[in-house]
């Protein structure tokens, strides 16, 4: 009978596989964040992307089935943090501008950290602008912290040597949770609002574009959300003196205090149905579509 000795040693190799995976999973799992800017160095909740990326170029075809290809220059991918809004205030600055229509440039580093405090790594950035900023979903029911992730896209970036030692950072503040938020909008019952959808805003060279706003609210609440639509898309009276104002409070905690606001400027409703029943409680909500030409963001 020939021995098993191959599929015991493929058995050891594989658990020897598996136990180092899990090992650098947890060690991944420990390290924090920092990011450079404006002078400071703020811990942030997660930071990816920036590497430099060859730009494939095809060749046009010739005699030949098969297509040449080759690099034509570098770029740079996004980077994308995630930070709590009562946090990483030059970050927000930086957004808060770009919906502006400024778009500035800002130059910094992205720095991870070992579970003992240590820096591994450091990538600096250049002339860095704001390419998306995305406000997550809000929920009532939620228990989620209410994390913006904002997309900075490099002019370059460098991988160099972490430094040695790290500043010392006071400990960041608990972020807000996602069901902590007050909605406002002017001529709108908004006591029973339960949901605002997570939307987008990507600043371009010329232009900002603003999502629309998808917004679930009870029933009970709806006879001003009704008349707003019959009377912009039923009746057809969609005019700027038609739409209205509004404004996003994110809350801390205790509920007493404004960390962010966001403004809604020239919002319209093109949109207003019921859903269906709930299979376990049979409650139903409202939700309205609305376009916004413009927002703006402050961090109290």
């Amino acid at each position: 009978m020939p021995t098993k000795r191959p599929a015991k040693t493929y058995v050891k190799e594989s658990a020897k596989k598996s136990a180092k995976t899990s090992a650098t999973s947890s060690a991944a799992s420990t390290r924090s964040f920092r990011l450079e800017l404006a002078g400071q160095s703020i811990p942030v909740n997660s930071i990816a992307g920036g590497a430099a990326v060859g730009i494939v170029v095809n060749d046009p075809p010739t005699m030949s089935p098969f297509r040449e290809k080759h690099l034509s220059g570098t770029r740079f991918e996004p980077i994308a943090i995630e930070a709590p809004f009562n946090s990483a205030q030059p970050l927000f600055d930086l957004v808060g501008s770009a919906w502006k229509g400024t778009r500035p440039q800002a130059n910094g580093a992205l720095i991870a950290v070992d579970a003992q405090g240590r820096a591994v790594s450091r990538r600096e950035f250049v002339k860095a602008v704001v390419a998306e900023a995305t406000v997550p979903t809000l929920d009532g029911a939620s228990r989620d912290p209410a994390i913006m992730t904002v997309r900075l896209a490099p002019q370059q970036t460098s991988d160099v040597a972490p430094p040695v030692t790290l500043p010392a950072v006071p400990r960041p503040p608990a972020p807000s949770l996602a069901s902590n938020f007050r909605l406002s909008i002017t001529g709108l019952d908004c006591t029973r609002v339960a949901r605002i959808e997570s939307f987008t805003v990507r600043p371009q060279a010329s232009v900002v574009e603003f999502p629309d706003l998808r917004i679930e609210l009870s029933p009970v609440s709806g006879a001003t959300w009704r008349d707003f639509y019959r009377t912009m898309v039923i009746e057809g009276h969609s005019t700027p003196m038609s739409e209205k104002t509004g404004t996003l409070e994110l809350l801390s905690a205790n509920l007493a205090t404004v960390i962010a606001t966001i403004s809604f400027f020239n919002l319209g409703i093109f949109g207003l149905d019921e859903t269906l029943p709930d299979a376990t409680t049979g409650a139903t909500r409202l939700v309205a579509d609305l376009y916004c030409e413009r927002m703006e963001l402050a961090i109290s």
